[in-house]
């Protein structure tokens, strides 16, 4: 948590007059479905370029932050009935909502952001009774960036880091082995050698009508010189921070795909997808 501080806007007046803003975000993506799975249910949004439609694929773009930016990665659920259909629900819905997510004040970001979250909630649940599922979901890394802000949301434990000199998690997990570290029942290397890591406490397709309000979290933090990460879990379950790190320190124009081919090199045993921006 200290080093997350460094990261994390205390006196938005002093940020908003910072006389060195960056213009440019570097955008790298790619996404693969791993060498164990038969389907891709991983998604993602990524402003002008939309939302993914092709499994085992990369881009590169370079986006003028001289207006908001809106990212996202989306996980269907693995192991549920339509998960890829969840995630893709989830990422269409984001397409819908960016445009007023980009043209809004921040201190309306929050409150647009839950709105969408509950209203791809209601979609996803709508899917699961008209097709008849007994259960879905998906996981959400939602990022916001503008040359001031990188506002930080998330569902599930898709993940958002940030990357100066250090690799940081900005986003928290809600899983099962988080609520158990905060109760004192687990330590940290405790619950990496559960299964509770892996059971996700929110996520967009619950019945819970209010899942954006709580699950949640915004962390505006100060948009200069800075890298940011989102990813899936197939790329955190196959690969440490010390490598992420590394590659993220490296100065390439695909570290995303870079990052996709160390967790294939490590297994890939899950679907992976990141989007890397260089701020």
């Amino acid at each position: 948590m200290d080093a997350l501080k460094k990261y994390l806007t205390k006196d938005t007046k002093a940020a908003d007059t910072e006389s060195s803003t960056p213009k440019v975000a570097k955008v790298s993506i790619a996404t693969h479905m791993g060498y164990y799975r038969t389907i891709n249910e991983d998604n993602y949004f990524a402003d002008e370029l939309g939302v993914s439609i092709i499994d085992n694929h990369t881009k590169t773009a370079d986006f003028s932050l001289e207006k908001r930016r809106v990212f996202a990665v989306c996980d269907g659920m693995g192991g549920e009935d339509l998960g890829e259909e969840a995630s893709k629900i989830t990422a269409e819905t984001l397409q819908e909502f960016s445009e007023i997510m980009k043209t809004s004040l921040q201190s309306e970001l929050h409150e647009l952001v839950n709105k969408y979250a509950s209203e791809a909630n209601n979609r996803v649940c709508k899917m699961i009774k008209e097709r008849r599922v007994s259960h879905s979901g998906s996981t959400l890394a939602l990022v916001c960036v503008d040359n001031r802000y990188v506002s930080v949301f998330n569902i599930g434990d898709s993940r958002v880091y940030s990357y100066r000199n250090d690799l940081v998690q900005v986003s928290e997990d809600q899983t099962l082995a988080v609520r158990k570290i905060k109760a004192n029942i687990y330590t940290e290397e405790e619950a990496k050698k559960t299964n509770d890591s892996h059971v996700i406490t929110s996520y967009v397709g619950s019945d819970s009508r209010d899942v954006g309000l709580k699950a949640l979290a915004y962390k505006p933090i100060k948009a200069n010189d800075i890298t940011i990460l989102l990813c899936s879990d197939g790329l955190t379950d196959m690969c440490s921070d010390e490598e992420i790190q590394e590659i993220l320190s490296q100065d390439s124009d695909n570290p995303a795909k870079l990052l996709i081919e160390k967790a294939l090199e490590n297994g890939g045993e899950d679907n992976v997808t990141c989007i890397v921006i260089k701020i």
